[in-house]
């Protein structure tokens, strides 16, 4: 198995479960998004480093910003993002993670291009290591059939692929 769909409801814990998941596992990158102090934070699992992502009170505004519902992104922060995820699939590791795809996604913009070129390198059956990718679980039938995601499993519980 290449791609495992990791899809539970919002606010279920799905990034704590995928940080613990990343450290008991070798070879691992890609992104986490966890929800630092009240912020959202882009995590590079590989360099082990955090940089901001969610535009909040005393942030400058002075370069783009993109948004969904009530939340504000760097535009940047996700062009680092889909950078971090590109370089990480020439690395070839284990474990490819992507936290999370959904509605900026289905829209053609924050990780999007990233997914697509993960969803198209992992599709192929000759294809080393593993593609995860967080979509909350309402989303999952359109993630699945907008970036042609084939040969996947979803699992509620990372332990299922421990």
């Amino acid at each position: 198995m290449a791609i495992y769909i990791f899809s539970r409801p919002i606010h279920s814990g799905k990034t704590t479960a995928l940080l613990n998941f990343s450290i008991h596992k070798k070879n691992v990158a890609g992104i986490l998004m966890p929800d630092i102090d009240g912020s959202r934070k882009i995590y590079d699992i590989d360099k082990k480093d955090f940089f901001d992502i969610q535009c909040t009170t005393g942030h400058p505004v002075d370069e783009p910003i993109t948004s969904v519902g009530k939340f504000h992104f760097f535009t940047r922060a996700f062009e680092k993002a889909n950078a971090i995820i590109a370089d990480a699939i020439t690395q070839k590791p284990n474990w490819l993670i992507i936290d999370e795809v959904g509605k900026l996604e289905l829209d053609g913009k924050g990780f999007n291009k990233a997914v697509i070129e993960a969803v198209d390198n992992y599709n192929r059956p000759d294809t080393d290591g593993n593609l995860l990718i967080v979509v909350r679980d309402s989303l999952c039938d359109a993630v699945v059939g907008y970036f042609g995601i084939t040969n996947f499993a979803i699992v509620t519980r990372l332990e299922d692929i421990y």
